[in-house]
């Protein structure tokens, strides 16, 4: 019997006893979106292949999308019950006036890292350096800007931001010669390590924490469906022990299901792992500050949204009364 299967069976039977203690699940089969296939969603993966879902009455079916927008789209056309994507992506969604609200929080990852070439000795003396995004307009652009602008550089004057495409792409053009500073994301930070290029910031050294993922709903279904989140919740909140409890695992899933490479997994898993919280917290004031200045100085926002615009904290507040034993 394989590591995953041995901890389906012991989470399997700890999770049938106090089922009769909470109201069953409105609906019973549901679709979770995710904007991509990545490793930062580990204890939904983990969840999922151990069937921690359906020990809680709810089967669930995950489906990746092709970006944020594309998930906030399937959501508004009822194509999924649940998402899980970035609070930037919901708020999109919002902003156009769709019914939708994040609704749990507990992926407070500040993973993006800014790797350069030799002769760079940081942010601050990179004026006139090339600097490569995904695509202008994307969060790695508003990241960077932001943090050149927390150096003291003027992102479109001192230096020159480039559109690169995905990490690969961006670490080929680095390699020829073609760009000297890159923000990269596990794995492709590690790949850049290991590469030799320096390290010149790290998105932690600006804020500890961020609202990398959030679940989120139509304010229709949570309205209908309480006991099913619950349900979702309670399987989330047990794939998150499981990752954290057996390391050997979640690497496992990070390698087969996501496609790591093996050389990087175990430091794909250390990467993130302490910054996931099975208690659905947002980010510190901190982190959600750095959220909303990235947010305006990228003209999304004019001024930092009241909470409950944004956020419905019922699931949150009640934690204590329906987590899992």
């Amino acid at each position: 019997m394989n590591i995953l299967r041995k901890l389906a069976a012991v989470a399997v039977v700890g999770a049938l006893a106090p089922i009769a203690a909470w109201a069953a699940p409105e609906k019973t089969e549901i679709t979770i979106g995710l904007p991509v296939t990545t490793s930062t969603f580990l204890p939904l993966y983990m969840a999922d292949e151990m069937g921690l879902f359906e020990a809680e009455g709810v089967k669930v079916k995950i489906t990746a999308f092709k970006g944020g927008t594309d998930l906030v789209r399937g959501m508004i056309a009822n194509a999924v019950d649940i998402g899980v994507t970035s609070l930037a992506g919901v708020n999109v969604g919002i902003a156009a006036d769709q019914p939708l609200k994040a609704f749990y929080g507990g992926f407070n990852m500040a993973v993006f890292d800014w790797y350069g070439v030799d002769g760079i000795n940081g942010i601050k003396d990179s004026k006139g350096k090339r600097y490569g995004v995904t695509r202008i307009g994307s969060s790695t652009d508003f990241l960077t800007r932001y943090a050149l602008q927390s150096e003291g550089l003027d992102p479109d004057k001192d230096v020159q931001i480039i559109q690169g495409g995905g990490s690969p792409a961006r670490m080929a053009a680095m390699e020829a010669g073609q760009l000297d500073v890159n923000i990269f994301a596990p794995p492709e930070k590690f790949m850049a390590a290991d590469a030799g290029y320096k390290l010149m910031l790290k998105q932690s050294d600006l804020a500890q924490d961020y609202p990398f993922h959030v679940f989120f709903s139509t304010d229709e279904f949570r309205k209908a469906n309480p006991e099913t989140i619950k349900a979702v919740l309670r399987g989330f909140v047990k794939g998150v022990r499981a990752a954290k409890a057996n390391k050997a695992a979640g690497v496992k899933v990070l390698v087969d299901r996501v496609g790591i490479d093996p050389k990087y997994a175990d430091r794909v898993y250390d990467d993130f792992i302490n910054s996931i919280y099975e208690d659905g917290r947002m980010p510190s004031d901190a982190g959600m500050k750095q959220f909303w200045e990235v947010g305006m100085m990228a003209g999304e926002y004019t001024e930092p949204w009241p909470v409950e615009k944004y956020l419905d904290r019922t699931f949150i507040d009640s934690y204590g009364e329906w987590k899992p034993e």
